[in-house]
């Protein structure tokens, strides 16, 4: 009984996922492929249920069409609109993509994944979401664990093929081909004929543990930092933060915190901070230097609050988001299905319920959200200076209703929220 309360109080919780280090080796990259069911950042999308891909005319809905399986006819490219952008028609990224199995309770998403894609055209990002899913036996999948050296045997003897995605999918970037006659998409072709690198983000894979929550601010730390009469204790708090490897080893990210800190002063100096909190940047900028354990505390977000302020009026929602944001630190994705998002902050907020779902009628819940410091650690790879959003709230069948066989991939809900540029512009 004891055991059967703790797996109650267990559901609902909060989960957060971390970057894993790039792959370094073919077989590390073998094992981001579909067959492992990965959870990861960038590279060709590893997708799920390899037919009628989404943005091909195969992937259309279907008039009257009926039926829960999955059709025995090859894969083949129909012409279709691509995968673009609802607002400017410009093709869209792949961003990430998450494994959310939702196990025994829905039989039908034993598998379940969901990928994200984003316009790097439109600023703030535009994004689609897409969810397919498969029951534990299907035709594409053993009903078996999978075996990590038996997949990257097989790809080393195949030469990295997948028979069933290579002929329908982009060599370069692995999204839908809209035409039989090249073996590159439309947009790889342009961006070679023109000089350009792919539009492919870095691939990393993602780790998942359970979130920490955040300790609630007292009233000291949230004063002003550059007020002596606020009564703030200049002692540090006794919190000790570990950066390890990668949260397989233990919860945290191995992060440059220097360049971190050195990209927040020039932001801040760009945006006209004043002498006081540079002062305090400065020093936070020192601390982290001498050594990683000086993560940021209380008091630099005492700092980060008062930044705020003079951005215009003070934003609880801002000041709540980042004292999550620093209990796990270096965290890119917030996971909790059926549960409410962690909005960014108080302007930009998403108005009333999501639609509801497009294939079976019912009501969407959140399920995750992907965090800003996803910008920041990608900084410096390729496609990251066109990332631009205040956090990406996705939104998915409540139910996770079965497909129909001619579209596998469901597309789901996903909503923007904007840096409230404007709003945080100091009060005339």
């Amino acid at each position: 009984d004891d055991d059967e309360e703790e797996e109650e109080e267990d559901e609902g919780e909060d989960m957060v996922g971390y970057l894993e280090e790039p792959p370094r080796s073919a077989q590390a990259i073998r094992l981001l492929t579909r067959w492992m069911f990965p959870s990861k950042v960038g590279g060709r999308p590893a997708w799920l249920v390899p037919r009628n891909l989404p943005g091909t005319a195969a992937a259309a809905p279907a008039s009257g069409s009926k039926g829960k399986g999955f059709g025995a006819a090859k894969a083949k490219v129909l012409p279709g609109e691509g995968l673009v952008c609802r607002t400017c028609a410009c093709p869209l990224r792949f961003l990430l993509q998450i494994y959310a199995s939702r196990g025994t309770d829905v039989p039908g998403a034993f598998h379940r994944v969901l990928h994200l894609f984003v316009c790097t055209n439109c600023q703030p990002n535009k994004a689609r979401l897409f969810r397919a899913q498969l029951p534990w036996e299907n035709k594409f999948y053993s009903s078996d664990p999978p075996n990590e050296q038996e997949i990257s045997e097989r790809l080393a003897e195949s030469d990295d093929r997948d028979e069933e995605l290579d002929s329908v999918c982009c060599a370069t970037c692995g999204l839908p081909r809209t035409s039989a006659d090249a073996s590159d998409c439309d947009e790889c072709q342009r961006r070679k004929r023109n000089g350009d690198p792919a539009a492919i983000f870095v691939e990393r894979e993602i780790s998942t543990t359970e979130a920490d929550e955040p300790e609630e601010p007292d009233e000291e730390a949230l004063a002003d930092p550059t007020d002596s009469k606020s009564g703030a204790k200049e002692k540090e708090p006794d919190v000790e933060e570990v950066f390890t490897d990668g949260v397989k080893k233990e919860k945290g990210l191995d992060r440059d915190l220097v360049a971190e800190a050195d990209g927040v002063i020039e932001a801040a100096k760009k945006k006209g901070a004043s002498e006081a909190v540079l002062k305090k940047l400065e020093e936070y900028r020192t601390k982290v230097a001498e050594s990683a354990d000086n993560a940021i505390d209380a008091s630099e977000q005492a700092v980060f609050d008062q930044y705020s302020k003079e951005q215009g009026e003070h934003d609880p929602v801002f000041s709540k988001f980042n004292r999550y944001a620093a209990a796990n630190n270096g965290h890119v994705l917030r996971y909790r299905f059926d549960g409410q998002p962690l909005w960014f902050c108080g302007p930009e907020q998403m108005e009333g319920e999501p639609p509801p779902c497009e294939n079976c009628g019912g009501p969407r819940c959140f399920e995750f959200q992907v965090q800003p410091q996803l910008i920041a650690l990608l900084y410096g790879t390729n496609l990251a200076d066109r990332l631009e959003f205040g956090m990406l709230a996705c939104f998915t069948c409540r139910a996770s209703c079965d497909a129909p066989s001619s579209r596998p991939y469901m597309e789901e809900f996903v909503f923007t929220q904007a840096e409230p540029r404007e709003a945080w512009l100091p009060k005339c």
